[in-house]
């Protein structure tokens, strides 16, 4: 179980209490991907440069627990690929993982201690439904079940026992949800958010997801709050700025906003913070370069 260390950020309010670990945004950017990545550290409100990816990909997903996570998928110049990069946070190493059973790029990861889900994406002609299961131990993948909507540029959050996926785009932006059971992996319907969108980003602890930004033809900074628990949905607090194509991650107490692409459609490195207890945002630590269409994760999961 995780341990509220009684760290808080500077910079912003004071009574921010963040909890211990480190996001990490890694690549991005198009129609020319960039392989390097930030540490967003949220004891301290800072970042630092991390371990380049190889090789670099934009709309890839990230999935992965305490000790790693997993890059998977994304595009170089709209042609998508299935590499994955293994990202070990004690040493800051990358090395190459197990490609995933299916190119796509604009896809979404979520995951337990053990396995990360990514699923749906765009194969540069196709929407897709398909999941891949990366087995973190021995970097296996099977094929997983199938989410009822296929699409792309949609966001993910879960628990210990299911993910949801949520958002993205078909012939048009839905608000469509499927809940993926890890266990058995089964896929049923959840329930829809409350507004229609697509690449928004999500970050969550073991209550509540958050699917922050996006999209509905105009950028947007809305949030909506999935309870697992239920399976409802409520509108959050909006985020500092109105962002999509961004990252999203955090840890138990806290999830950050990162990047993306304003309203103007430029690159932005702004990040949003969103406390899950009490729904306020405050503005966090810009990334060290505007970037969108990054993937991200945490070495301290808000779900386990």
């Amino acid at each position: 179980m995780l341990v509220n260390n009684g760290f808080w950020f500077s910079g912003i309010p004071a009574l921010v209490s963040v909890g211990p670990g480190i996001g990490i945004f890694a690549a991005g950017q198009y129609p020319t991907p960039v392989n390097t990545t930030t540490l967003y550290t949220f004891a301290t409100n800072t970042t630092q440069s991390g371990a380049n990816l190889n090789p670099g990909t934009y709309g890839a997903a990230a999935a992965g627990n305490t000790t790693l996570c997993v890059f998977g998928g994304g595009a170089n110049n709209q042609v998508a690929t299935a590499v994955t990069n293994v990202y070990t946070f004690a040493n800051n190493t990358v090395a190459n993982g197990t490609n995933l059973k299916a190119v796509r790029y604009q896809l979404s990861g979520v995951g337990n201690a053990t396995v990360g889900i990514f699923g749906g994406g765009y194969t540069g002609s196709t929407y897709v439904a398909t999941t891949d299961a990366y087995t973190y131990s021995g970097n296996t993948v099977a094929a997983g079940t199938n989410l009822h909507t296929a699409r792309n540029g949609l966001a993910s959050v879960g628990t210990t026992t299911v993910g949801i996926f949520g958002g993205g785009v078909t012939t048009a932006n839905t608000a469509v949800t499927d809940v993926y059971t890890y266990s058995g992996s089964t896929v049923a319907s959840g329930t829809n958010l409350g507004t229609a969108r697509t690449v928004p980003a999500a970050a969550g602890n073991l209550t509540v997801g958050i699917f922050g930004g996006g999209s509905t033809g105009s950028v947007v900074a809305i949030t909506d709050k999935y309870t697992y628990s239920g399976n409802t949905v409520a509108a959050g607090t909006n985020l500092s700025v109105a962002e999509s194509v961004m990252g999203a991650t955090g840890n138990y107490t806290v999830g950050i906003f990162a990047g993306g692409f304003n309203s103007s459609s430029v690159p932005t490195a702004a990040t949003s913070i969103y406390t899950y207890s009490g729904n306020t945002v405050n503005p966090g630590t810009n990334l060290p370069t505007a970037i969108g269409y990054q993937a991200a994760a945490s070495s301290s999961p808000g779900g386990f």
